[in-house]
Formats: structure tokens, sequence, C-alpha cells
């Protein structure tokens, strides 16, 4: 007698930057392995990849486009992945530097939404007339700064990996059209005064956001935040 073919619930989930309801399944036991194997690994490419490749087994209509996805809009589903598969309630702990005590927290990540900056902008001034369209940073992008260990540089790549459009009155060209030495000779002569609009649209952009808030022995408040996958929990 054969074995029988285990059926599997679904539930909708909605993409933060577009909006897009998609259904979903639990990750199963291959899943697992996968993950096990990327935290086993620690190397920052193949948690991304496993963390893609997660998403994508479970998306049961195959409508992620994850490659256009942002990070915040990955790292998202990944939490409520794991909400739905695992368990929605994680257990963190702290150690506090003051007192040397560890705090332990108890989270429930159905909570947990990405916040959107009410002031954030997308668009780059560079004159009354022109300027720059950015768009979100992806998964692989920051997991390829990471990787490169490029702490330096890292703004720079991030603008570069970033710039989508540059308009002009009614003329607008394509980033991604031009060669990597173009984009690069581009940046140089960038005007040192946008640096700041750059940086401004890196730290209002949309992210995973949590506050857990407590007192410690000492009688001094703290507050801990947590914006990325790897704040709320490692790969289990």
């Amino acid at each position: 007698m054969a074995l029988p073919k285990l059926m599997h619930p679904t539930f909708e989930l909605t993409i933060p930057s577009t909006k897009q309801k998609v259904k979903f399944r639990p990750f199963l036991v291959k899943e697992e392995k996968l993950l096990l194997m990327a935290k086993q690994s620690g190397e920052q490419t193949d948690i991304v990849n496993v963390l893609k490749q997660v998403i994508n087994n479970c998306d049961v209509e195959s409508a992620v486009p994850l490659d256009q996805l942002a990070s915040f809009d990955v790292e998202y589903l990944f939490l409520k992945l794991r909400a739905k598969s695992v368990n929605n309630i994680i257990d963190l702990a702290y150690t506090d530097f003051e007192d040397d005590e560890t705090y332990k927290f108890t989270l429930d990540a159905d909570e947990v939404e990405i916040t959107f900056n009410p002031d954030h902008t997308n668009i780059v001034n560079l004159s009354d007339k022109s300027g720059i369209v950015m768009k979100y940073p992806s998964m692989d992008l920051m997991s390829k700064i990471v990787e490169n260990n490029d702490v330096g540089g890292w703004l720079f790549s991030m603008i570069k990996g970033c710039m989508d459009q540059y308009f002009e009155d009614d003329k607008i060209v394509m980033f991604k059209d031009n060669k990597p030495e173009e984009i690069d000779e581009f940046v140089d002569n960038l005007p040192t005064t946008v640096i700041k609009q750059f940086e401004t649209f890196f730290d209002t952009m949309p992210k995973l956001y949590h506050k857990l808030e407590y007192t410690n022995k000492k009688g001094t408040d703290r507050v801990i935040e947590l914006r990325t996958l790897e704040d709320f929990f490692t790969l289990r």
C-alpha cells in the first residue's frame, strides 16, 4: 500500500511594498533541512539563497517575484512563514552591558509588521528639474555587500545598486541600461551635498520593526529595537 500524499493548509500574506496578496503553505521538513544546513554553514550567501528557496517552495501560486522584492519584503515574508510553520512565539534573551544580567522576552511574530515612515521619499533631488529615483535594496545586494566585507564603501555600493532612474525635465535614463563604469563615473561626479539625501533614503525606508523595553537591576530604562531577521532570531 502506497503512503498517502499529505495535504497542507494555505494562508494569505500581503507583500508590504506592492500590497500584492499571495498564498503560501507552511514550510515542511524538507525546508527545515535547508534552513539547518544554511545555519550550520553561516555563510551570508547560503542564508539568503535558502530564505529565497524556502519562500519559493511555499509560494502556492508562484506569484512572488523574489528578484524584484525589497529586502524588507523577503524578511517579512519569511517571518510570517516561520510564524505559521513553526511557532508565532519567539523567545529572546539579551544580556545587559551595565548589570551583566540576562533578560528574557517573549515576542509574538504575528504582531510584527513593516513600519513606514511618513516622511520617506524615493526621490533624490539634484536640482529643481533633475534627480534620481531610487529603488529599495534587494536581499541579494545587501548579501553581496556583507559578503565582500565592504564596510568602508557600503553606502556607495548601496547607492549604485539602488539607483533606478535619472530624470531631467521630460528625459528619463534607466541606470540598468548603462555600464558599471559609467555608473561609477556618474556617482563620482555627484555633488557631496546629495549624500545626506541618500543616507536619509536608506535610514527612513520601510523596515521590520519591534521595540522591547525593560528596566535593569540598576534602575536604568532600556529600549531594544529589532529591525532585521537577525534581530528576531537566527534561522530557527
